[in-house]
C-alpha cells in the first residue's frame, strides 16, 4: 500500500511539474492583455480571436466624457458593470458594447449603478488580484457577489462562464441598452423556451445607425424570468420593446456551481446570429471554446519565435503581436450577410471585415500583414475595394461597423490594397482595385474629428488652402495616396492617369514655405499665412492634424530625396532631423490629447512622426537612426497597464515595436522595401505562410552594443540600408553585427 501511495504521489508531482513546465513555456505566457489598459492605451483585457467579430469584455464606464474608457475598461477603475461583446482595441473614440451580460445574487436590479456607489445598481467591485487575463481567455472576482466570472470566445460567439454560490436567488442581467458613448433607439428582448433569449439593440455611434442582433442560450433552465422596460420590472413578462428594454433570468445554485452563457451576434437579423450560433456553439462548451481560442491565438504568435531579450522586452513583443491581430474585424454572417454603409448585402467572393484605423495602421500595421498574414491582407483589399464595387458607395476614411465615420484625413485605403498589389499578394482584381482608388481621389468628405476635407480645392489649385481645416496635413496625406495611385497605374500601363496622379503625388511642394523652412498653410489667394509663433497650441491646431507640425514637417514618404532637397540636401536634412529630436517645446495653450511622447518636439505617441527616427538612414547617418530607435523602444513602451505611450489604435504602436525590434521598418507602405534600423533580439525566426522561415541575428548585441557594424543577407555582406520584401519572403537569413560605437557610411 505504501509503494502505491508513493507510486501515485510521484505520478502526481510529475503530472504537476510537466504542466507547469507547459505553462511556462507556453507562448501565451508571454502575451499580458492589460498593456495598454492604463494610461491612455485604451485597450481591453477581455477574450477574443484573432480579427474576430466578438471582443468579449469586462465594462465599466460607458459615458463619452470617459475617454480614457474608449474599449469600456481602464485599469484605475475598481468596479464592473458587466460583460459586453465587442470592444475598440486602443482607439481614441469609442462605440460598441453590445449586449451586455451580468451575474448577480440576491434582490434583482436592472440598473448598473455608479462607480462611486455601486451597491446602488447591479455593477460589483473587484479587485486585479483575482483578475486574469491571456489570449482567448479572462477572468474575474466579482467581490459583491462572489461569483467568478470567465469569458472565452469564438469568432461570432461569446463564451461566459459563471461560477456562482449556493443561493436561491442566482441571476443573469441581459442589458442591450449598454453602449460605449453611442445612443439608444430602442432594445428587444424575447424570452423564449426554458433557456434562450433572442433580440437586438438598435443604436447609432461612431459606427453609425446600426443593428446588434443577439441569440443567447443557458446551459441550465430558468427557474424565473422578467422583463424591465420603461422604468419598471415586469415579473414573468416574456417579451419587451422598449428604448430601455432589459431581461433578466434566475436560478437556484449549489456552492461552486456554473452556468454557462452562449451569446452569438449578427449585424443583420436574429436569424443570422442563430445561424452564426449553430455554426460554432452548437454542442460547444466554455471549456471547448477556451481550447479552440487559446490553440488559434497559439498558432498565430507562434509565428514569431524570439530567442534571448529580457523578460518584458519578450512580453512587449508578444503582448504587441496579440495587439496588432485583434482588428480589423470580421463583420459578416456565416451566410454571407453583411452591412456595408449602412445597408444590408451578401457575398460569396469575399469575406467582409471592418473596423478599419488605417489613419494609422496604413503605416505599419498592414505592411506587417503583408509580410505575415497575407491570406487576411486580401480580405481586407477587397472588403474595402467592395464599398465602391458592391455597396457603390465610396471606400472610407475610418470605417467602424460598416460605416465611414470620416475620421482622420486622406484616403489611406488606397495605401492598404496597393501596399498588397506591390507586394504581391495574391487574390486582388487590378481593375476593380484600380476604380475604387480612383473614385476615392475624387471624393470629398470632410474629416469629422479634424474639420479637414478640402479635397475639390486640393485638386484645383494643387494644395489645400487653409480656409479648410488641418491643412497641411490633409495637403501631405493627398500627395501619399495619390502616389499609391500612380504607381497602380503605371503598373497596369495606365499611362495618362499615371500623369494625373504623379503630377498630384507632388503637391507636397506647393506647401512648403522656403522663408521659414516648413510645410504651411497657403490661403486660396495663393500667398502663404504670415508667420506665427510656434509655442502656442491655439495657432497650431486649426491647420495641422493634433497640431503635430514636426511630424508633418517630414510626412513625404514617397518623394524622401525631394524632400531632402527641400531642406538643403542630406546634411540640411539631417540638421533639420537632429533640431526636431532635441529641441524641447515650450507650449502654451491647450495639449491636443493625442500628442504625446516627445523625443524634443516630435510627439511620438501620435502616428504621423513614426517613420521620421528611419529618416536619418537616407540622410547618411543610419547610426542615429539606430540609437534612437533604441530609445523609443526603451522609454515608450513597457511591460505594464501604462506601457504604451498613446491611443494604440488597432495594432499601429504595437506594429512599430515589432518591426523595429526585428531591425526594419516600412518608411514608404507600398514600396516592397524596409528601411534598416537596429534588432533588439538576438534571435527572431518569422514562419511565413509559404512555408518559408525568415530569420534576423544580432550577434554581439547588447545594452551597449547598440550600433550596426556589419549585415550580412544569407551569408553575403549586405551593404544596402533597405530590404527588399523579396528578400523576406523567400527566407533566409539577416544577420546583424552590433558594436557599442557608431559607424559612419559614406552615401
Amino acid at each position: 500500500m505504501k509503494k502505491e501511495l508513493l507510486v501515485f504521489l510521484l505520478i502526481t508531482l510529475f503530472s504537476y511539474t510537466g504542466n507547469a513546465q507547459q505553462r511556462k513555456d507556453d507562448i501565451l505566457s508571454w502575451v499580458d492583455p492589460f498593456i495598454g489598459t492604463g494610461g491612455h492605451g485604451h485597450t481591453f483585457p477581455g477574450a477574443t480571436t484573432p480579427f474576430g467579430m466578438i471582443q468579449l469584455s469586462p465594462d465599466q464606464n460607458t459615458k463619452s466624457g470617459d475617454w480614457d474608457w474608449c474599449s469600456g475598461y481602464h485599469y484605475s477603475s475598481k468596479t464592473i458593470m458587466g460583460f459586453s461583446h465587442n470592444h475598440l482595441s486602443g482607439t481614441g473614440w469609442a462605440d460598441l458594447g453590445d449586449i451586455l451580460v451580468m451575474p448577480t445574487v440576491g434582490k434583482i436590479n436592472m440598473l448598473p449603478g455608479s462607480e462611486e456607489k455601486p451597491e446602488t445598481g447591479y455593477r460589483s467591485t473587484f479587485s486585479h488580484e483575482r483578475e486574469t487575463a491571456s489570449p482567448g481567455y479572462y477572468s474575474v472576482m466579482l467581490d459583491s457577489y462572489g461569483i467568478k466570472a470567465e469569458l472565452t470566445a469564438s469568432p461570432r460567439v461569446g463564451f461566459h462562464k459563471y461560477t456562482f454560490p449556493k443561493s436561491e436567488e442566482s441571476n443573469v442581467i441581459i442589458d442591450p441598452t449598454n453602449k460605449i458613448f453611442g445612443n439608444i433607439y430602442h432594445t428587444l428582448v424575447s424570452i423564449e423556451g426554458n433557456n434562450t433569449i433572442k433580440g437586438y439593440c438598435y443604436s447609432n455611434g461612431w459606427g453609425g445607425k446600426r443593428f446588434a442582433y443577439f441569440v443567447m442560450e443557458f446551459s441550465k433552465p430558468f427557474k424565473s424570468y422578467g422583463t424591465y422596460s420603461e422604468g419598471k420590472l415586469k415579473e414573468n413578462e416574456k417579451i419587451a420593446l422598449a428604448k430601455d428594454a432589459k431581461a433578466y433570468v434566475r436560478f437556484s445554485t449549489q456552492e461552486n456551481e456554473s452556468i454557462e452563457v452562449k451569446v452569438s451576434l449578427s449585424p443583420v437579423s436574429t436569424e443570422g446570429a442563430q445561424e452564426n450560433f449553430d455554426a460554432e456553439a452548437r454542442n460547444v462548451d466554455f471549456a471547448k471554446a477556451k481550447e479552440n481560442a487559446q490553440n488559434t491565438w497559439r498558432d498565430l504568435i507562434s509565428r514569431f519565435q524570439v530567442t534571448g531579450g529580457t523578460n518584458d522586452q519578450r512580453k512587449i513583443f508578444y503582448t504587441g503581436v496579440y495587439h496588432t491581430f485583434i482588428a480589423p474585424n470580421l463583420y459578416m454572417d456565416t451566410n454571407g450577410d453583411y452591412v456595408a454603409a449602412q445597408e444590408n448585402m451578401n457575398t460569396k467572393w469575399f469575406t467582409n471585415y471592418s473596423t478599419y484605423s488605417y489613419w494609422d495602421g496604413f503605416r505599419a500595421t498592414h505592411p506587417l500583414l503583408t509580410i505575415m498574414d497575407q491570406k487576411h491582407t486580401k480580405e481586407f483589399a477587397n472588403s474595402l475595394i467592395s464599398r465602391y464595387t458592391d455597396r457603390k458607395d465610396h471606400m472610407p476614411i475610418w470605417e467602424l461597423c460598416g460605416y465611414d465615420n470620416f475620421c482622420m484625413l486622406g484616403y489611406h485605403s488606397v495605401s492598404v490594397i496597393w501596399d498588397a498589389i506591390s507586394k504581391g499578394v495574391p487574390g486582388i482584381d487590378q481593375e476593380k482595385a484600380f476604380a475604387a482608388m480612383k473614385d476615392a481621389s475624387l471624393t470629398d468628405k470632410m474629416s469629422s474629428s479634424d474639420g479637414g476635407g478640402g479635397l475639390n480645392d486640393y485638386i484645383k489649385l494643387g494644395y489645400t488652402p487653409s480656409e479648410n481645416g488641418a491643412s497641411v496635413s490633409a495637403t501631405l496625406e493627398y500627395a501619399y495616396d495619390d502616389w499609391c495611385i500612380q504607381q497602380l497605374a503605371e503598373k497596369m500601363g495606365k499611362k495618362e492617369e499615371a500623369e494625373v496622379y504623379k503630377k498630384r503625388s507632388m503637391s507636397f511642394l506647393n506647401t512648403f514655405n522656403k522663408e521659414n523652412n516648413h510645410f504651411w498653410p497657403k490661403q486660396k489667394n495663393g500667398k502663404f499665412l504670415p508667420d506665427f509663433t510656434l509655442n502656442d497650441w491655439k495657432k497650431l491646431q486649426p491647420h495641422w492634424v493634433s497640431g503635430n507640425i514636426w511630424a508633418y514637417d517630414f510626412f513625404v514618404p514617397h518623394q524622401i530625396d525631394e524632400m531632402m532637397n527641400l531642406y538643403g540636401g542630406k546634411k540640411g536634412f539631417e540638421e533639420k532631423l537632429d533640431k526636431t529630436f532635441t529641441e524641447e517645446l515650450k507650449m502654451i495653450g491647450e495639449q491636443h490629447v493625442d500628442i504625446s511622447g516627445f523625443i524634443g518636439s516630435l510627439g511620438f505617441g501620435d502616428e504621423p512622426g513614426h517613420h521620421v527616427p528611419y529618416l536619418y538612414n537616407y540622410a547618411g547617418a543610419p547610426y542615429k537612426t539606430q540609437k534612437m530607435v533604441k530609445y523609443i523602444r526603451d522609454n515608450m513602451y513597457a511591460a505594464k497597464p501604462d506601457g504604451i505611450v498613446n491611443n494604440e489604435d488597432c495594432g499601429q504602436m504595437s506594429a512599430w515595436y515589432i518591426f523595429s525590434s526585428l531591425g526594419f521598418y516600412p518608411v514608404t507602405p507600398g514600396k516592397p522595401v524596409y528601411a534598416i534600423g537596429a534588432p533588439q533580439f538576438p534571435k527572431v525566426s518569422l514562419k511565413l505562410e509559404n512555408g518559408n522561415t525568415f530569420t534576423v541575428t544580432a550577434d554581439k548585441i547588447s545594452d551597449k552594443n547598440i550600433y550596426v557594424q556589419k549585415m550580412f543577407l544569407n551569408g553575403k555582406e549586405f551593404k544596402s540600408w533597405e530590404i527588399n520584401h523579396s528578400d523576406i519572403m523567400n527566407g533566409g537569413e539577416l544577420k546583424f553585427v552590433m558594436g557599442s560605437k557608431p559607424v559612419q557610411y559614406n552615401q
